[in-house]
């Protein structure tokens, strides 16, 4: 559809009041016109609704009494009174009297205890056993021979082990009982899984009515419970489905597993809501009178348009509110964006976050600020990236000319037999070897150790042995990749400000240890200390081992130090671990 280009020459705000204004005018006209088809449709479906969950709720309670009833075979099944009253093959009249008793009194405590049961049948062509609720009389004198030739004995076995579910019209083990539920189930010896006897629950079908007391149906509709070609339960508003030709009925019983459709039933339309329940497959049946539908309609009808009027009148006033306050909001944010373009200062500018619009200012005002304080701090970082460089290079070429000289002076003192100079300046060669680490600022734990042992062994010479070293590292973490030079000046400052000042003879540790992700360094001495309170790293060395710390593994990991005049200092390095 083409927009002409009156309406887009046109302010935003005249553009909000003419969309919302024509959006409520074209669902009033479809309603009107659509109205009884669209209401009834409407109608149908909250019944389909109501009645699905209704059907939900009777199926969570029919599968309820499915599995209890389940769970009782289960422990008949399970019991080794039944399993021995059955599986026993002697003729020792006491034995089989006791476990017969045993076995009765097994199924009485299950009976005691479910009021929905009419009787309970274990049984084998060796011996049964049948305990009723009630004073029945039995039809046959043997009963596993006639249930053994019953056509649903055979189906009970082909399930196995598992359980079905029965109706009582072939064979009715109990005189003058009114029409009963089955579940039978085929018992098998726990050991050898091999057939020993057959097990059936006889069920009073009033436990529906128990069930389904307290569910009432919607619409005053009907409640059925069907399986195949009979009727299990229905409620006693359903008395005159009786009544119905068989014919009509036959549709009911060959439903599809679950859905809502509107049929004819005995001269009379329904909407029929049905379901299967997946244990039993039963099928749960509500049948809702169209007529008790239809009578909402017309109410419906005139609320929905009297309500459509109502929201037309509240969405002409509500845009005319909103499109003024969204313009007054646009406007604010397009002069911050003009400002923010030219890298203008943005103050005394404020959104009210009362919608997006005003949320999306703040935040694009917080993020201009953020961005400006990133490039300053980026450029600053860039400066202090060349400066560091500049170091690094310098550092660079004295160490080697440095280094050069040093083998020179180690041979001619060889060649003397000065010892002392010797060990000294190879001491000093090997720390210039280490710090230039083949141009790479990143070594290893142990090469920074062996540097500072180098450092040390230089200073204990010059000072006549002043000073003793303890260094503690904890094992393996001597191949732990670390920035190169980070030791040796917190040792060079333990001797110049501790140790040199201090009249007899001094102590250095240094320890080292991985807490998770990060490494502990400590030097320690036990020379002048100061007064440490209120102490931040300063001075050339400190402030660069301060700063390439927190740049290369951020602004939580540095020096500590800790200081008590006269008994010593201990500074404290902490960095991360480099993958």
């Amino acid at each position: 559809m083409k927009i002409t280009r009156p309406f887009l020459s046109i302010s935003i705000r005249s553009k909000i009041i003419i969309l919302s204004i024509g959006c409520s005018l074209l669902p009033l006209v479809l309603i009107a016109s659509l109205t009884f088809v669209y209401l009834s449709k409407v109608a149908e479906n909250k019944v389909s609704d109501t009645t699905s969950n209704l059907l939900g709720s009777i199926n969570w309670n029919i599968q309820t009494f499915v599995n209890d009833v389940e769970t009782i075979s289960k422990l008949m099944l399970s019991s080794r009174d039944v399993q021995n009253f059955l599986s026993y093959d002697k003729h020792e009249f006491k034995k089989i009297y006791d476990l017969q008793n045993d076995t009765r009194n097994l199924i009485v405590n299950i009976s005691n205890n479910k009021s929905y049961i009419r009787y309970v049948y274990v049984g084998s062509e060796q011996r049964e056993l049948i305990v009723t609720n009630q004073w029945d009389r039995f039809t046959y004198d043997h009963i596993y021979q006639a249930v053994s030739r019953s056509k649903w004995y055979r189906q009970v076995s082909d399930m196995g082990g598992r359980g079905l579910w029965l109706n009582s019209d072939e064979v009715r083990l109990v005189k003058n009982s009114p029409d009963l539920l089955l579940y039978g189930k085929r018992l098998n010896n726990l050991d050898t899984l091999e057939p020993i006897g057959m097990l059936i629950i006889s069920i009073d079908r009033r436990v529906f009515d128990e069930m389904f007391k307290d569910i009432t149906n919607a619409e005053n509709g009907h409640l059925m419970i069907l399986d195949q070609n009979q009727v299990i339960f229905y409620n006693s508003r359903t008395a005159d489905l009786q009544q119905i030709p068989q014919k009509e009925l036959n549709l009911l019983y060959d439903l599809p597993e679950r859905g809502t459709r509107i049929d004819t039933v005995g001269g009379e339309r329904y909407v029929v809501t049905f379901d299967t329940n997946p244990g039993t497959r039963w099928k749960v049946v509500s049948m809702i009178p169209y007529s008790n539908i239809n009578s909402e309609v017309v109410l419906i009808r005139n609320v929905t348009l009297t309500l459509t009027l109502v929201a037309f009148l509240l969405a002409a006033y509500g845009s005319y509110l909103i499109s003024k306050r969204i313009t007054k909001q646009l406007t604010l944010l397009s002069s911050v964006a003009r400002k923010a373009a030219k890298r203008e200062e943005i103050e005394g500018i404020l959104f009210e976050e009362k919608d997006e619009i005003g949320k999306i200012g703040n935040q694009f005002l917080r993020t201009f600020r953020t961005n400006s304080e990133l490039s300053d701090k980026l450029i600053e970082a860039k400066l202090k990236e060349k400066e560091a460089e500049l170091h690094a290079l310098q550092s660079q070429i004295n160490p080697h000319f440095l280094y050069n000289t040093l083998n020179s002076i180690y041979l001619m003192a060889e060649r003397i037999s000065a010892k002392n100079i010797s060990k000294m300046v190879m001491s000093l060669s090997n720390f210039f070897k280490l710090s230039l680490n083949n141009g790479d600022y990143i070594t290893t734990v142990g090469n920074e150790i062996d540097q500072v042992k180098n450092y040390l062994e230089i200073q204990n010479i010059r000072y006549n042995g002043k000073f003793e070293v303890a260094i503690d590292l904890e094992p393996g973490i001597e191949q732990i990749r670390m920035l190169k030079l980070l030791i040796q000046p917190l040792v060079e400052n333990a001797i110049f400000h501790g140790i040199e000042l201090k009249e007899d003879k001094g102590n250095i540790a240094i320890r080292g240890r991985r807490e998770g992700e990060t490494l502990v360094f400590e030097v320690e001495d036990d020379g002048v200390g100061f007064d440490a309170a209120g102490m931040r790293p300063r001075g050339y060395a400190l402030r660069n081992i301060q700063e390439r710390i927190q740049l290369h593994y951020g602004q939580d990991r540095g020096i500590r130090i800790d200081s008590v005049p006269g008994a010593g200092t201990k500074v404290t390095l902490e960095i991360g671990i480099i993958d």
